[in-house]
This record gives C-alpha cells, sequence and structure tokens, in this order.
C-alpha cells in the first residue's frame, strides 16, 4: 500500500487525549491538500515571474555591456589620437626650443648695437659712390690745369 504523502501521520493510539474525528480528519485533509496546491501555484507563478525578471535582467546587462563595450573602444581610440596628437606637439616644441637657441642672445644684439652706433655705417660710402667722387675730383683738375 503507497501512502499518501500529505497525509498527517497517525496519533498513536495509547492515553489519546483528543477523540479524532474521521470526518473532521478527511475534510481538514482535502483542505490542506486544497491550500498546499494553492501555495504551490503561487510558488510557480512567483518562480516564472521571477525567471522572467532575470531575463529582462539578462538582457539589460547583455546590452549595457555592449554599450560599455563600444563606449570603451571609442574612447580607446580616442585615447590614442590624442596620444599621437600629443607626440606631435613634443616633437614641434622641440624643433622650437632648437630654433630658439640658435637665436642670438641679448648680450649678443647689445654688443653688436654698440659697434654699429660706433662705426656709424649710415656714413659709409659704396664703390660707386667713391668712383663717382674720384671722377668729379679728377674733372675738376684738369678743368683747372686747362
Amino acid at each position: 500500500m503507497v501512502e499518501n504523502p500529505f497525509q498527517r501521520p497517525k496519533a498513536p493510539k495509547k492515553g489519546v487525549l483528543f477523540k479524532h474525528d474521521k470526518t473532521k480528519e478527511e475534510g481538514s485533509v482535502s483542505e490542506e491538500l486544497g491550500s498546499t496546491i494553492n501555495r504551490l501555484r503561487v510558488l510557480e507563478e512567483r518562480y516564472t515571474n521571477l525567471q522572467s525578471e532575470i531575463r529582462v535582467i539578462e538582457d539589460n546587462m547583455v546590452r549595457r555591456n555592449r554599450n560599455v563595450t563600444t563606449e570603451i573602444k571609442a574612447l580607446t581610440l580616442d585615447i590614442n589620437e590624442l596620444r599621437k596628437e600629443i607626440n606631435e606637439i613634443k616633437d614641434k616644441v622641440i624643433v622650437l626650443v632648437k630654433e630658439l637657441q640658435r637665436f642670438a642672445k641679448r648680450e649678443d644684439v647689445q654688443v653688436m648695437q654698440k659697434y654699429i652706433e660706433m662705426w656709424e655705417p649710415l656714413n659709409f660710402v659704396t664703390h660707386k659712390e667713391v668712383e663717382e667722387i674720384i671722377d668729379e675730383k679728377l674733372a675738376l683738375k684738369r678743368s683747372a690745369e686747362q
């Protein structure tokens, strides 16, 4: 004989404290069975709801993971581009520094300025002007000799 797992175990008959009525016992077993089935249905619904919520959460996580991955790739490309630009700027700054080192220093310019003021190059004459002056003097000397 197979025992019903939903049936209450029978109390031992030694010194019965309460009288058990079989009709009440049968009614309570069916009530308990009905309430157990209802609780099982509620639990199954909860389980189904939890499964659907978990699916939604997993879908959201997968979607967010894709978005984050694409954003990370875009940021990586931007960072690499910025690194290249920074390296180009560094190279240009190095070139500028080298060119600035070739410029004359303030002291050198001041020394040159003193020499220029001392020589007064604006009073210098060109070869052409010297030849013209010589030609004029020779012409004056020839005309005075005649």
